[in-house]
């Protein structure tokens, strides 16, 4: 095609120059249908995207999985949309031996069911998990910090360009937290340079239809 094309010097240079921009702009759509793809997989299961970069936090480095283990209740979130109009929300963690933690959320949704999905959490590191459902992305579980026996401070941020995809929970052991230590736990947020504002509460009750 090109060859019947090239006639001198200069039909070269237009041809190579149309080549270029080509392959450019081949490569470019590349690029962007994969920023597409990337972003409306993290869509799928985010509301809460922001310009700007993800905060450097720190993660609870002594963390111990076993008195991590049991259930806790779920009090404030950033808005998610796998727990779009979800009350009653509470995971149970189950030691499965050789490193890896049962990870089972509950939760009644909005038509008022019960539901629940069971997956698995493995240590990356001090104080990070990694959470697989199935059929999900998997997704990285900071712990800023907890004292097992009220509060758990969990956090995770993706970058993806210029966008920040944020997720952030306030769980604790009962269906309650007493106020120094609700306000101590949105202050790991804080000091962390997230932006407590965006959490919402979830209701919690004797409604609920708790399994444990």
């Amino acid at each position: 095609m090109y060859g019947r094309e090239i006639k001198a010097g200069y039909g070269v240079r237009t041809v190579a120059v149309s080549v270029t921009f080509t392959m450019k702009a081949a490569i470019t759509s590349l690029l962007l249908a994969v920023v597409v793809a990337l972003s409306d997989a993290r869509m799928d299961a985010l509301r809460h995207v922001s310009t700007g970069k993800c905060p450097s936090i720190t993660n609870k480095q002594d963390l111990e999985v076993v008195p991590y283990l049991g259930t806790w209740y779920e009090i404030e979130r950033f808005e998610a949309r796998f727990e779009e109009g979800m009350d009653c929300v509470h995971v149970q963690y189950s030691d499965l031996g050789e490193g890896v933690v049962e990870v089972h959320n509950m939760a009644r949704t909005a038509e008022g069911e019960f539901a629940d999905i069971v997956g698995t959490a493995t240590v990356l590191e001090p104080g990070v998990l990694l959470v697989v459902f199935p059929d999900g992305i998997p997704a990285e579980y900071h712990v800023l910090d907890t004292d097992y026996t009220n509060f758990s401070a969990v956090y995770n941020c993706e970058q993806l360009g210029e966008l920040r995809y944020e997720f952030a929970w306030i769980l604790a052991r009962h269906t309650t937290l007493d106020q120094d230590i609700y306000d101590h736990a949105r202050k790991v947020f804080q000091d962390n340079g997230i932006d407590v504002s965006h959490f919402q509460s979830t209701h919690q009750g004797e409604d609920c239809p708790y399994s444990t």
